[in-house]
């Protein structure tokens, strides 16, 4: 019994040195995050303001949504693909202070794609 109460305890010990070995990578980690540069913060965002309706926005990008040479994240689709234009560009109608809703865009550009179908 005693040998397995100094096994233990030496096990223990052990352990303890390895936590402790990681405590002081975490540490130096840490002071190392408080400094870094994230990429985020590198990158000045621009955005761009189209002061139009809807409509005439998606007239504009219509030909761009229609053409086959544009992939997001390898896959052609439009949900995406405003998505990522959302981050860039914002809709902002004549005579309203706040830019139109993901969610607004999305819809009046799936809209005119059914009316461009059923033509």
């Amino acid at each position: 019994m005693n040998g397995a109460v100094l096994d233990l305890r030496n096990e223990c010990v052990q352990l303890e040195k390895k936590l402790h070995e990681v405590m002081k990578l975490s540490n130096t980690l840490g002071r190392m995050l408080e400094h870094a540069v994230w990429e985020e913060d590198m990158v000045v965002g621009e955005t761009i303001t189209f002061h139009c309706s809807l409509e005439e926005f998606v007239a504009q990008i219509a030909p761009l949504i229609e053409s086959r040479k544009w992939t997001v994240n390898d896959c052609h689709e439009v949900k995406p693909f405003l998505r990522s234009l959302d981050t860039v560009m914002k809709v902002c109608p004549e005579g309203k202070v706040e830019p139109l809703a993901l969610g607004t865009l999305v819809n009046g550009v799936m809209e005119y794609l059914s009316t461009r179908k059923d033509d």
